[in-house]
Parts: C-alpha cells; sequence; structure tokens
C-alpha cells in the first residue's frame, strides 16, 4: 500500500512540475507576444515619421528621401483605395457619413445622432450621387 502512495505522490510531483513549467513558458510567450506587438506598434510610428518627413516640402533634393518618396506615393494610392472600400462598405450597410461632424449614421436617420445635423435633405440628393461615386472609384480600384 505504502507503494502506491509513494507512487501517487511522485506522479502528483511530477504532474504540478509540469503545470508549472507550462505555466512560466505560457507566462514568457505572453511576454513576448506583448513585446512583439510594442515592437509593431514602434516600427508604425517610425514608418509614420520617415512618411511625414519625406512628404514634407523640406525633403525636396533630399537623397534618403526619394526611395521613401516613391512609396510615400503608393501609401497615398492605397490609402485612397482604403477609403473607397470603406464608403463601398458603408453604403452596402446602410450608412452615411454626416456632414457636419462625419461620423457614420444609419441613412434612414433624418438628423445625426452625435452633432443633430438633418441628413434627409443630404441623404436623398446624395444616395445617387454616392452610388456613382463609388461604382466609379471601384472601377478605378480594378484599373
Amino acid at each position: 500500500m505504502s507503494e502506491i502512495i509513494t507512487a501517487i505522490k511522485e506522479f502528483t510531483e511530477t504532474a504540478a512540475k509540469k503545470a508549472d513549467t507550462a505555466y512560466r513558458a505560457s507566462m514568457l510567450k505572453l511576454s513576448a507576444a506583448a513585446l512583439a506587438k510594442m515592437l509593431e506598434i514602434q516600427y508604425r510610428e517610425l514608418g509614420l515619421a520617415v512618411y511625414k518627413m519625406c512628404k514634407s516640402e523640406d525633403s525636396a533634393g533630399n537623397e534618403e528621401c526619394e526611395e521613401i518618396a516613391a512609396m510615400t506615393v503608393q501609401i497615398d494610392g492605397t490609402r485612397k483605395r482604403i477609403a473607397a472600400l470603406e464608403k463601398r462598405i458603408e453604403y452596402i450597410m446602410g450608412l452615411v457619413r454626416c456632414p457636419g461632424c462625419g461620423n457614420t449614421v444609419k441613412m434612414r436617420n433624418a438628423y445625426c445622432s452625435s452633432c443633430g445635423k438633418r441628413l434627409a435633405a443630404e441623404e436623398e440628393k446624395g444616395i445617387e450621387e454616392n452610388e456613382n461615386q463609388i461604382e466609379n472609384q471601384m472601377l478605378k480600384i480594378t484599373d
């Protein structure tokens, strides 16, 4: 009987050590993931700073910014395409942007829920225009 108890104790101790090891490894993995996310944010902020620096008028003739300038043109084009897709998504979802504050509101609303600006008049004339603009932008995206 004492052999069984000893075996159970050894098993329990081994299981506890493995659980502790797994716990420590998980905590370290979480810390590493948090640091990786922080690094991603730092890279993004660095990229944005370089983008702004090379986009400024002061960077004209700066050799270091020539390659980056070409990338900024690509980034600007990508941002425009994303904006066009976001507009299309809003339209499909039945949403419009308030001309007063820029908030997204439902097309059927008469007034903006954030700033109170009247939307109905804008909506009536804007839906068809919006549809045409979105279609034109979608054609440019796919070209």
